[in-house]
């Protein structure tokens, strides 16, 4: 992975997720915190709400103790609804016996009627049904009383008579034929005789529960609507809520999931209700149901928005500080980070450049801080670099020219010498047409060897070849013969001076030694890939193999370290192969060179190899020619 993205990623991981991450902690933080703080604030709310419930119906059942518990309740009752009462099924016509009985009794009863709406204003009607069939109704709103048959056949009639005097309260929605078309609040409960307590009748009680309406109210003044109270009764039916929405429906079906236990003591839940995200929370009323109530369940729903509205205020800001700095972040990573490593990237490239050889290469300088000390520190150094390669290059030339010059300062002599030594011999034998053969052979030799130029064509290498060749043959008369076989495409091309020469003096001077039969000498050349190769053969009497791998292991350079002879032999004393090939690999590079093959009486096969094209030392190798 390059360095840009290494940074980028420890960017991304250490940087932008940590802070995605305590924007989300935070957010789900301060959302727990809300919700756990508003569920404990609600739970007092709630109780708060319930014990104004229980007074509620508390005091509804204190107005009707009293007429319960009232001496000859039963005539109390019928004398508080005197005025305009209906009676069914009796002996009598009370609204008739009304008209005809004296004005002052009229007037106490309307008294009685007053007194019974001064003592509890809510209250909407009262019926009394009594066990001699007849039913006294007093209606204060436009109300028709339960008919006695629908009252005794609804399942919650045995349930009255069971509690034997104590009231029943059946909420709106609870059970429309008992609540009445108005919808009310509806308290059941059997008269007794005080003295007897044997029963006397029914009385249904319904009650318009204003105050219900005014605490909600009082309880809902900071909510501005945004917060509703539901009273779940049996069955789970919505008995009563403040927002008119649900009454007489399922709490089921607002709670389709299951999540809220109305049985609970208390419990808050987020969710969707009524299609709104809401914190809903529920209170079961068990303490008003000693009082008659059904297992009724007090439900606050509040909207999720109207709770998060501050929240949502800080988060916004939360969010745009968090953007702020991620585009600071950003920014510093474009303008700071990003121009460091682009500057990095640009060192290591030129680095690169220079490790290939390329010593051109320079850092760009820009900009006013430490990157451009580095810059310019670099580039100095790539410059220094340069010239003290430069100045190792020229050391190295003139180290391999004055190795070369050695050589060559070798060879001379060597040659001086030997066509010298042939020469006296022929001129003792009185031989001066061949003296003056040879003489003209020796100046050929010399001249080619005085020759300032380190390569010369091969066609002029192998006139010297012949020259020196032809010496030999007046000196050794019928020791060998030799032919040379180069293709004329060839003769243009460069060669090392004096490199076949000392090859084919060792088949002369060594591989010829004592051998009784006509030695052969055959020099030929190919061309091999982008290479001239020189092949010199001889019949010799070979090189043993230790020898050979003497030559390859520690490169000798003269025939009597090759051969084992001794200096003292005069003439043997050659320049060697070894020479040949330590020229070659200072001249061309170390991929030219010679190779030995041979073997004990099967003679010697000198390889040569050089460039088909000159360049001296300054040839990329390709290759270790083996020697």
């Amino acid at each position: 992975m390059s360095l840009g993205k290494r940074v980028f990623t420890a960017f991304f991981f250490f940087i932008i997720m940590p802070l995605v991450v305590l924007g989300t902690i935070s957010y789900l933080t301060f959302q727990h915190i809300t919700e756990q703080k508003y569920s404990d604030q609600m739970e007092l709310s709630m109780n708060a709400i319930g014990r104004n419930l229980n007074n509620m119906i508390k005091e509804a059942n204190y107005f009707s103790d009293f007429w319960v518990t009232t001496e000859d309740s039963v005539e109390s009752v019928e004398q508080a609804l005197g005025a305009g009462v209906q009676s069914t099924g009796g002996k009598q016509d009370k609204s008739k016996e009304t008209e005809s009985g004296d004005y002052e009794e009229l007037l106490e009863k309307q008294k009685l009627t007053g007194r019974v709406l001064l003592t509890y204003p809510g209250i909407k009607s009262v019926t009394l049904y009594h066990v001699d069939g007849r039913v006294v109704n007093l209606r204060f709103v436009v109300d028709e009383p339960i008919p006695r048959d629908v009252l005794e056949s609804n399942p919650i009639y045995p349930e009255v008579l069971k509690k034997n005097g104590a009231p029943v309260w059946i909420g709106p929605n609870e059970d429309a034929r008992l609540t009445g078309s108005n919808n009310l609040f509806t308290q059941i409960r059997v008269l007794l005789d005080i003295d007897t307590l044997k029963p006397k009748g029914v009385l249904v009680m319904r009650f318009g529960m204003t105050e219900l309406a005014r605490t909600f109210n009082f309880y809902n003044t900071e909510g501005d609507g945004d917060r509703r109270y539901l009273i779940v009764g049996r069955g789970g039916v919505v008995v009563y809520d403040s927002a008119g929405k649900t009454e007489g429906q399922s709490f089921a079906a607002t709670d389709p999931d299951g999540k809220l236990n109305l049985s609970r003591n208390f419990q808050t839940r987020k969710m969707m209700f009524d299609g709104e995200k809401s914190l809903v929370s529920v209170h079961n009323l068990g303490d008003i149901k000693r009082l008659g109530t059904g297992d009724w369940t007090l439900v606050t729903v509040t909207d999720w928005g109207y709770l998060s509205g501050d929240l949502a205020s800080m988060l916004r800001y939360v969010v745009m500080i968090t953007i702020g700095c991620l585009a600071c972040a950003l920014v510093f990573n474009l303008m700071f980070v990003r121009r460091t490593i682009s500057f990095i990237v640009s060192v290591v490239g030129a680095m690169r450049k220079v490790e290939r050889g390329d010593l051109t290469t320079r850092v760009p300088v820009t900009g006013n801080d430490e990157t451009v000390i580095l810059a310019k520190g670099f580039n100095s150094l790539v410059e220094r670099v340069s010239e003290l390669l430069s100045d190792v290059t020229m050391e190295q030339r003139r180290k391999r020219k004055a190795e070369m010059m050695l050589l060559q300062a070798q060879i001379k002599p060597h040659f001086l010498f030997n066509a010298l030594e042939s020469i006296n011999i022929l001129a003792v034998q009185n031989e001066g047409r061949k003296v003056s053969k040879m003489v003209q052979r020796l100046g050929n030799i010399f001249r080619i060897s005085i020759t300032q130029k380190e390569e010369i064509t091969i066609e002029q290498e192998l006139e010297h070849l012949r020259s020196y060749l032809e010496i030999q043959k007046f000196r050794f008369e019928e020791l060998f013969e030799y032919t040379i076989e180069v293709p004329p495409e060839m003769m243009a091309h460069s060669i090392l001076k004096l490199t076949l020469q000392p090859l084919v003096e060792n088949c002369i001077q060594h591989g010829f030694e004592g051998i009784d039969y006509l030695g052969r000498i055959r020099v030929s050349a190919a061309f091999e890939d982008e290479n001239i190769v020189f092949y010199v053969e001889d019949n010799g009497i070979g090189i043993s193999d230790e020898r050979l791998a003497l030559f390859a292991s520690s490169g000798v350079t003269t025939l009597e370290q090759l051969y084992g002879e001794s200096p003292e032999t005069g003439e043997r004393r050659g320049m060697g192969v070894g020479n040949v090939a330590d020229r070659l690999r200072i001249h061309y590079g170390s991929s030219y060179g010679v190779m030995l093959c041979s073997a004990p009486g099967q003679g010697t096969i000198i390889k040569c190899v050089i460039p088909s094209e000159s360049g001296g030392g300054e040839r990329e190798n390709k290759g270790v020619v083996g020697g």
